[in-house]
């Protein structure tokens, strides 16, 4: 199954030749009206599609505040072998999402 990012990313190419398609193939047999019809959901469908994968790249910002957070509540856990695994497994974390591990 593709992820949400990959759909969004198909529905963007898809009306964004449809936009050009129904913009400018004038030997279609489809009446002006519903050209602008299709061409305006296009433009629409694209901004809706910009919107999301704007706010899905927040999520991960989001995501590593969570992180942060978490660590500075653990900062006050005495040290130790259980304190040292979970902060080991965030930075692990926090280190895939900044691209420095796979």
């Amino acid at each position: 199954m593709k992820n949400s990012l990959e759909k969004l990313n198909e529905i963007s190419d898809l009306t964004s030749r449809h936009q050009t398609y129904y913009s400018f193939n004038k030997d279609l047999d489809a009446s002006s009206k519903y050209r602008q019809g299709r061409v305006s959901a296009s433009k629409w469908l694209c901004d809706l599609v910009y919107y999301f994968i704007e706010k899905e790249s927040h999520f991960i910002i989001e995501f590593k505040e969570h992180i942060k957070e978490q660590k500075k509540e653990l900062s006050q856990l005495k040290d130790g072998e259980y304190k040292k695994g979970l902060i080991d497994e965030l930075n692990l974390i926090e280190d895939m999402l900044n691209g420095r591990i796979n």
